[in-house]
Formats: C-alpha cells, structure tokens, sequence
C-alpha cells in the first residue's frame, strides 16, 4: 500500500520508468522524504497506460544535498524528461505544493493533490490543529533546533531509510531544506488567482495538514476541487486516489 507518511516529514516517487513517448506522461511526486523504491509500488495498469517520470529532489534517493529553488525544482522535472503542456501531475503530501509550481510553469493538463501540503500562511491559519506545527515552526529557524526535533521523533530511522540517505544528518537536512522552501514567503505570490485546475483529495481527519488549510489555499485557485475524504487522515491510500484522478482524467482508461 503506498501510503503517505504523517508528515513524519510530509515521499518522493524517484528515478522515471522507461515507456513509450506516445503514452500520456505523467509524473508523480511523492511526500518528504522517499526513495526509488516507492515507484515500484505503483501498478502495473498505471505504468502500462502512461510513461510515468518522477525525480530524487535534493538530499533523498541517495542525491546531494542543496537549497531547493524554483529554477531547481523546474531543472529536475525537464531532466526527468516532463516538457510543456504533458498531460499531468500528481503530488502526494509535501509533493502537493511542488505539483502546483510545476504545472503552471509546464502548462500541464492536469494537476492532482492527495493529502497536499500547502502554503505557509494557510498551513499556520490552522496549525493549533496540526500535530507538525512544531516541526514547520522549527524549519523556519535554525537548522540546529529542526535537527533537535526530528532526532526526538520516535520512527527517525523509517524516516532516514525513506529518505535512501547514508546517514540522519543527511536526511534530516534534505527534509528540513524542503520545508523551509514549501513555507518561503509568497512561494505562491504569482500564483494569486490562478486559472490552474487542481484536482485535491483530502482527509477530514487530517491532523497533519488540516483540511481547512487546504481550503484556505485553495480559495485562491478558482478552478479547484476540494474532494473530502470522510473520516480519513493523512496516511490515505495514495494509490487508490491515484487511480481514481486518471479515471477522471483519461476516461478511455475506465
């Protein structure tokens, strides 16, 4: 089952399958942190309809370590082989947020969400709800006192093994230079009312990224659609909401 991870660092779908450029591309970005591995999970049926790409984002998947930015981000999704106007996006968690960057940048047809992170004003609106707002608190300060909190998480090493990192400092920092980019200020600023259509699915029961905060963020994307998920948290099923954007996507592919 590929599940998000509670935000236990909110996974990255890494490396791209070889497949026919013919087929609808799509690419999949998981939460923070995850490895190569994850794509394995992904069925056969989905592999087999489309050519799926993804890619390592900084310090996971056995990748160095640097500052992510935006010109980054786009540079990684080129070379995993995504071009303009290819036919979709999903992000999974803290993939949510990089999803939306680049759709808009790429012009992508579709742009789907589970369980996204969002933005930093709508994440702290409801982070009294949020289980992570001192993790996302500590990752707007030092690095020091990020690592002090994530070495007390009680699953720190799931977490390192996640990540495909050789040692906890590496992941610890991979993970806390991708929180401090998703919560830049006005990361979305150009984004305001944007056209882009989004198709967000989300728990209720969501304690790690409130689903109030993705309705907030997602008022200023009118074309969105929030689907809620009843008495679901975090740690839905990524693999069935996957199969159910491209139903709606692709209806050939019922």
């Amino acid at each position: 089952m590929l599940s998000c991870l509670a935000l236990s660092f909110i996974s990255c779908f890494a490396t791209n399958t070889k497949g026919n450029r013919q087929k609808p591309t799509l690419c999949i970005l998981g939460g923070t942190p995850s490895t190569t591995q994850i794509i394995n999970l992904i069925p056969d049926s989905i592999k087999a309809a489309y050519h799926v790409i993804s890619f390592n984002r900084p310090g996971f998947g056995g990748s160095a370590n640097a500052v992510m930015t935006k010109e980054r981000l786009y540079k990684l999704a080129k070379e995993a082989g995504l071009k303009k106007n290819d036919f979709g996006i999903i992000g999974v968690s803290g993939g949510g947020p990089l999803a939306i960057l680049i759709a808009t940048k790429f012009h992508l047809k579709h742009c789907g969400i589970i369980s996204g992170m969002v933005s930093r004003d709508a994440f702290f609106k409801y982070g009294d709800k949020a289980v992570t707002k001192g993790v996302m608190q500590t990752a707007l300060g030092d690095y020091d006192k990020f690592e002090k909190t994530a070495m007390q998480f009680p699953n720190i090493d799931e977490i390192v093994k996640q990540a495909g990192a050789g040692s906890k400092e590496v992941a610890i920092r991979a993970c806390y230079n991708e929180f401090r980019f998703i919560l830049s200020d006005n990361l979305f600023i150009k984004n305001k009312v944007n056209p882009l259509k989004i198709d967000w699915w989300h728990g209720e029961d969501d304690v790690n990224v409130p689903i109030a905060s993705a309705e907030l963020f997602l008022k200023d994307y009118p074309n969105a659609k929030l689907n809620r998920v009843a008495k679901a948290t975090h740690g839905i099923d990524a693999n069935v909401y996957i199969s159910k954007l491209l139903r709606q996507w692709n209806p050939i592919n019922k």
